[in-house]
């Protein structure tokens, strides 16, 4: 599995130079090693999009999660006509009728839009009673404070609270805090895992319409 990988790599790596060459190998940041969090989140929406149903990837970039939405009807949506989307938009005008997607994705989005409480708002709209959005962002208040403020493009900063309560403000239902972890922290995970969450790297919430 590439978890166990990743903690040898992490072994040697810290034996060798220490922590701050951590930092310049990616393994704290995750900048070098982007592969690593897109996989794990991959396996989230494997788990919350289910087995049937339209999943609306928002920023979807290049189209990397669509492989994962198995039995189920994909549409990716990005104002960027260069990565081919589904549709052309953006976050805060979803062209879509109230009520007809079953889970919606938001894989490092959310910090790049100019107007969060309007996209949560139409994320709100289009999903089905019961529909998912599956959320996540730097983690601004943990080790993921260097990627939430080094990207210029963030426009927006988050900590687990002020990101649930946004979504709470729009109306969802917040279900589930997922943290998606440092390599440092992963053998420490189950049973620390309350402690560890305000620091883990990025933020992971899944919240029920």
């Amino acid at each position: 599995m590439y978890v166990n990988t990743g903690l040898k790599n992490l072994a040697n790596c810290l034996l060798r130079h220490g922590v701050q060459a951590l930092r310049w190998r990616g393994l704290v940041s995750g900048r070098i090693e982007p592969h690593r969090f897109r996989l794990y989140k991959a396996e989230l929406l494997e788990k919350f999009s289910g087995d049937a149903g339209r999943v609306l990837d928002i920023g979807c970039g290049y189209r990397r999660y669509e492989r994962f939405c198995r039995g189920s009807e994909y549409i990716g949506l990005d104002k960027d006509l260069s990565f081919r989307p589904t549709v052309q938009s953006v976050g805060e005008k979803l062209p879509f009728r109230d009520s007809c997607i079953d889970t919606v994705i938001m894989f490092d989005v959310v910090e790049h839009l100019s107007d969060v409480k309007e996209a949560l708002r139409e994320c709100v709209r289009v999903l089905r009673k019961g529909g998912s959005l599956v959320i996540t962002t730097p983690n601004t208040w943990g080790f993921g404070f260097y990627d939430s403020f080094a990207d210029r493009t963030h426009r927006h900063h988050f900590s687990w609270a002020s990101l649930e309560k946004r979504l709470r403000e729009s109306g969802l239902v917040v279900e589930k805090r997922i943290p998606l972890h440092l390599h440092i922290f992963w053998p420490l995970r189950r049973i620390h895992s309350k402690l560890l969450m305000p620091l883990q790297q990025s933020i992971c919430v899944v919240a029920r319409r």
